[in-house]
């Protein structure tokens, strides 16, 4: 068997391990939000969403991307058995998560009193904002995700994803049942923000351990604030400007359209991107796992091997958006009345309008990580800074002209420009390096 069938097979194996806990969360998400939609009405329910939405905007923007610098710089001791340096760049990563814990509540706290007031809720639902922020130092396990991904061992987070959903699951039945108000439900939805990081953190303990033979010293671990290796802040900061510019536009066009034009509204919009984003989930798993089997490419500097490997996969991906939109154009609004049990005119549109613009993100899934470990990240910087600018206000003025119909259009039109964007990057980036013109730099250790 030649050494790139190995790779798909070992890039394949794992998605499928973390696409397990993806879809029991899917079946799961099914089932809490029509429990809570039921229980709590359509306003309280979108509530509910913009009072997480402000949470996790909060900790998306204040996130340092601590698992890609994981494995950037932790991949070459865990191979060489360097246990010191590997316990070092592990500290660097748990003192990252730590900083973003500090900022994430700094801003939600401004988010919050902006935002509910701007929005006029009332005081117990701006109470419950707030004291839901409490969970925000809770939604950062990079460190431990990092230390998974690094080892192989995909197979435990699907058991984190399966917990977390049987979790809100359980408790949305109880909601429902025992006829809960919109504190119990809030108090759900951070528990499981709990439970999710209790499990990574665990496991991760636990992997070190039986894996790598490592104990973590608290102590250093925690007061080591001087050392880093050359450029890991360079690295970091690099990729989370990133991953915060890729991922803020969802949580934020969540919460401009609930201040436009209601929570009720909000709901639907969230629910059509949740339906659209669940029916490709098992396709966007490709990225956690590409990006150490690239690294290692990097690592041998095999270019060919690299854009190969990035390119079928590419293909793989066209072929399973066209099936996506299939499936949206004719269960789309269906799935959508059995969650929310009520019909609400033109669900299925919207649905397969953001279905579209979650298969322009879908396709840049193997382009994104190629484009990192070849060096590309300013790249990939200004084009996100650009298209966000641009976003926003475009979002405020289609939703105000043609409400969800607008929001929706926006999300595909920009996603759209991304994809461009991107293939036309990685095509020229892929050539170059393949001619020995690339600046990316192997991975130090």
């Amino acid at each position: 068997m030649s050494a790139h069938s190995i790779l798909y097979r070992r890039i394949f194996s794992n998605v499928s391990f973390l696409t397990i806990g993806r879809v029991a969360n899917a079946i799961c998400s099914f089932a809490y939000i029509s429990l809570a939609i039921r229980a709590l009405g359509l306003r309280d329910f979108g509530i509910l969403i913009l009072i997480h939405s402000l949470a996790t905007t909060a900790s998306t923007i204040t996130r340092l991307q601590s698992w890609q610098t994981m494995i950037h710089f932790g991949d070459a001791p865990f191979k060489s058995g360097d246990k010191g340096l590997l316990k070092q760049v592990i500290g660097f990563c748990v003192r990252l998560d730590l900083l973003s814990a500090l900022a994430a509540v700094l801003f939600g706290l401004v988010s919050v009193i902006f935002y509910s007031f701007t929005s006029g809720w009332t005081s117990q639902e701006r109470l419950l904002a707030f004291a839901y922020l409490i969970v925000c130092p809770f939604k950062y396990t990079g460190w431990a995700q990092g230390v998974l991904r690094l080892t192989g061992r995909f197979a435990l987070v699907p058991v984190t994803d399966s917990a977390t959903a049987l979790f809100r699951t359980f408790g949305a039945a109880i909601g429902f049942f025992a006829h809960m108000s919109l504190p119990f439900f809030v108090a759900v939805w951070g528990g499981t923000v709990l439970l999710d990081y209790a499990l990574f953190i665990f496991f991760a303990i636990r992997t070190l351990r039986k894996d790598a033979h490592i104990r973590l010293d608290w102590q250093s671990t925690l007061l080591g604030w001087k050392w880093r290796l050359k450029g890991m802040w360079a690295f970091t900061r690099s990729t989370s400007l990133n991953q915060t510019l890729s991922l803020v536009a969802g949580n934020v066009s969540t919460l401009i359209v609930g201040n436009l034009l209601g929570p009720a509204e909000a709901a639907i919009f969230r629910i059509c991107r949740q339906i659209a984003d669940g029916i490709v989930t098992p396709a966007q798993l490709l990225s956690p796992v590409l990006y150490p089997e690239l690294t290692r490419l990097r690592a041998e500097r095999n270019w060919k091997g690299l854009a190969r490997v990035t390119w079928k996969i590419f293909a793989i991906l066209c072929a399973v958006s066209v099936a996506l939109l299939i499936v949206s154009a004719l269960a789309g609004g269906k799935i959508f009345a059995l969650m929310l049990h009520l019909h609400v005119k033109g669900s299925t549109h919207y649905i397969s309008i953001m279905l579209v613009a979650a298969a322009f993100s879908l396709l840049i899934v193997p382009l994104e990580p190629m484009l990192i470990v070849m060096g590309h990240v300013s790249r990939l910087v200004r084009a996100r800074s650009i298209l966000l600018l641009l976003y926003f206000p475009m979002l405020v003025v289609l939703t105000r002209r043609f409400s969800l119909t607008g929001a929706c259009y926006t999300a595909a039109i920009c996603n759209f420009a991304v994809f461009i964007y991107w293939v036309w990057s990685a095509r020229r980036c892929t050539r170059r390096a393949i001619k020995g013109r690339t600046h990316a730099q192997p991975t130090p250790s």
